[in-house]
């Protein structure tokens, strides 16, 4: 009788600790596996499924290969946070990553103007077709700032950038920059959770058949 009793609370126990085992955990991302010393302009598109998300005109650069190559590398070289990658938004055009299977949290980026000075960096969140999170950074070339966003639980991330004035010449750019950036995926339940929580419901459906008579 007391093992009977003691089989919910034990399964219980069991997924609330298979719950805590697969929580989520951040993901810092530099940009700096890409290898691009022979990419052209030294530069290329980030694919699908990097870093488990889907990527939408976003592009990787090395600032000092492009430097070397084009003796200038604009905010390009003061937005890398950690060398030698930066990301960047291709001709200045909106970008996007999406979930890859499952949302995920965007927590911080580093970002900077890659020619503007006070460019304006519009972020969306999305969750679904619910826009969930907006915020309008403005940036500048000359050096990058840290944001924090917290944008929990979304399947979608829009990025456009606008706005500012010049700072090399007298053609304005809309790229930004952005190195370093924190998310983190959130895992789908796993099969060996999905079998405990169908354990316990089967436990309870027999202790309460035999409390109603049952056999």
């Amino acid at each position: 009788m007391k093992v009977r009793l003691l089989t919910l609370p034990l399964v219980c126990f069991t997924v609330l600790a298979l719950s805590g085992g697969s929580g989520s955990s951040q993901i810092l991302v530099t940009f700096d596996d890409f290898d691009l010393s022979h990419a052209h302009a030294y530069s290329t598109n980030i694919p699908n499924g990097y870093q488990g998300l889907n990527w939408t005109n976003f592009w990787v650069v090395n600032p000092i290969l492009m430097s070397n190559a084009l003796t200038y590398s604009v905010g390009y070289g003061s937005g890398m946070v950690s060398p030698s990658n930066v990301a960047y938004n291709a001709f200045g055009d909106p970008a996007e990553i999406d979930a890859r299977g499952s949302n995920f949290d965007f927590l911080s980026a580093y970002l900077t103007a890659g020619w503007n000075s006070n460019l304006n960096i519009e972020v969306e969140g999305f969750r679904g077709s619910n826009l969930v999170y907006d915020a309008t950074k403005i940036v500048s070339p000359f050096g990058s700032t840290l944001f924090t966003f917290n944008y929990y639980n979304i399947d979608r991330l829009y990025f456009n950038s606008f706005g500012g004035e010049p700072a090399f010449d007298s053609v304005p750019e809309y790229n930004f920059v952005m190195d370093n950036m924190t998310i983190e995926l959130i895992p789908e339940p796993s099969s060996l959770l999905l079998t405990a929580l169908g354990m316990v419901s089967l436990v309870a459906f027999r202790r309460r058949h035999r409390a109603e008579g049952g056999n």
